[in-house]
């Protein structure tokens, strides 16, 4: 039986499990990154790790749900299952409108699914092809698997081919070639991989840390790559951007996500040298291997990214279901006199839900003063514009109830953004979802701060200037934790605009 998500947000006792009300999250028991991210026609398709049998990482499948709007979402039947000993790891989708590989017609091309097949008997890997011809509905895997195999992969990784995954692949038209980019799991390194039918595949180069000049050498362990050609908005030309998740070097320790923009010939790619203060695409903990969308029409024009929000495991302290889906949110480059930079910003479907509840406007803030403390929520989108005063900090605290509060920061002096875990709520689960998050951001040129939190029952995601800046980071505050408050010390602060409104799926 299928089950909207907000049939299950009315169930009893779900509440007390953190269970968020704006993002996905599995019906039950294990969620890992996503995976095979596409639309297919008006649906947006979201596939993902999961463990259908447990609320721990094993026996990973691809789930899947459905979305028209990317806010609500319908669970679906498995997509690509365990079985025969080979669990589904993390992969991507294409449409092969060509029909390319012969699995579909002319009239009912396939949507292409590939992933690494994992076998936990003896741990090796090798990749993998799924296809579509129902629109997405059911997955047949393809009978000539493994499409590479694991003796295939060996001379080019220096585990033998054990540790290869994580199947990238897209049709790449200048050379007429499919494109396939895996990732060499523990190892600082990317393999490119060529085909003409999308189902035999040869080895055609590596990329190393070593060919990234001035990558830092703590970033290391690169998974979950993605890689798409975008528009540098305002120029008119564009480039090729390769997204990484490592498993060391992020900001706030741990895993992260980074991107390179750089030139590809179908071949090789050929990064640009990296201006590590634009190198992360989140500075919070909670933001881990992000793939965007494909195959979004091209009057929808957005590339829209998404990750799992979860760096600590099984360790959450939620019992029904573990892992969330950050909040769908578009990617774009900027260029400005210091270099080209990316622009995240939650999708624009998140203003269509959900109601006002509180506005402020040109109004000055000074010490002693508290606002916004009337307005009480767990499920929240807070945007505001100021001007500050040198040596001011404004405070933006939610989730607040007694000592809990999560507190949103912005200090002038520094010009620094910040998250403040350390009295979210329940920390104790691991030693790393307390703590201070940081990041710089620069007023505008007219002199204003612009800061945007996506405030959920787990979760915030806090975005600061044209986007440039995200911070995201779970907390798991006590359910009655759900007041606001607006204070500034130092200094005063002009409120040129302040809009809370509190979302609501209903």
């Amino acid at each position: 039986m299928i089950l909207p998500v907000l049939a299950l947000l009315a169930a009893p006792g779900l509440a007390a499990d953190y269970r968020p009300v704006y993002h996905f999250v599995p019906e039950q028991n294990w969620m890992n990154e996503p995976n095979g991210l596409i639309k297919i026609d008006s649906t947006w398709h979201l596939f993902y790790q999961h463990n259908p049998t447990a609320n721990v990482w094993g026996n990973l499948n691809w789930g899947h749900a459905t979305s028209d709007d990317l806010l609500h979402w319908t669970h679906q039947p498995l997509a690509i299952t365990a079985e025969d000993g080979v669990e589904a790891f993390t992969g991507t989708a294409y449409y092969d409108s060509e029909n390319i590989s012969g699995l579909g017609t002319a009239g009912n091309p396939p949507y292409l699914a590939y992933y690494t097949g994992y076998f936990p008997s003896n741990g090796t890997q090798d990749q993998r092809l799924a296809y579509s011809v129902d629109a997405g509905e059911t997955w047949a895997k393809f009978p000539g698997n493994p499409i590479i195999s694991a003796a295939q992969e060996a001379p080019h990784d220096e585990t033998g081919g054990l540790e290869t995954r994580d199947p990238k692949v897209f049709f790449h038209e200048p050379s007429g070639k499919w494109i396939m980019v895996l990732a060499h799991g523990g190892q600082n390194k990317l393999s490119f991989w060529t085909s003409s039918d999308a189902l035999k595949w040869a080895w055609v180069s590596d990329l190393t840390a070593e060919d990234v000049s001035g990558l830092p050498s703590d970033v290391k362990g690169w998974e979950v790559p993605d890689m798409f050609q975008m528009a540098v908005e305002g120029t008119g030309e564009t480039t090729w951007v390769l997204i990484i998740t490592p498993a060391q070097g992020s900001p706030a320790g741990g895993n992260g996500v980074f991107a390179l923009t750089g030139s590809f010939d179908g071949t090789s790619f050929q990064p640009d040298p990296v201006d590590t203060s634009m190198l992360w695409l989140d500075h919070g903990r909670d933001f881990d291997g992000a793939l965007s969308w494909e195959n979004v029409e091209a009057s929808d024009g957005r590339r829209i990214l998404a990750a799992i929000a979860n760096s600590y495991g099984a360790s959450p302290p939620t019992n029904t279901w573990k892992g969330m889906l950050s909040f769908p949110r578009t990617l774009a480059l900027h260029e400005s006199g210091s270099g080209r930079y990316f622009v995240q910003q939650p999708v624009d479907e998140l203003i269509t839900v959900g109601s006002s509840l509180a506005t402020i406007q040109n109004r000055t803030i000074t010490p002693g003063e508290t606002l916004l403390s009337s307005v009480h929520g767990t499920a929240l989108d807070i945007q505001l514009t100021f001007s500050i005063t040198t040596d001011a900090v404004l405070e933006l605290a939610v989730r607040k109830a007694g000592a809990e509060q999560t507190v949103i920061q912005y200090d002038s002096s520094s010009e620094t953004l910040s998250v403040d875990r350390t009295a979210s709520g329940n920390t104790s689960f691991d030693p790393a979802p307390g703590g201070i998050h940081s990041a710089p951001l620069v007023p505008d040129a007219s002199g204003l701060v612009r800061i945007r939190v996506l405030v959920d029952t787990c979760s915030v995601e806090v975005f600061g200037g044209q986007g440039e800046v995200v911070i995201s980071d779970l907390i798991f505050p006590d359910e009655a934790s759900d007041g606001v408050a607006l204070q500034v010390t130092g200094g005063s602060a002009m409120l040129r605009s302040v809009q809370v409104r509190g979302v609501s799926l209903n």
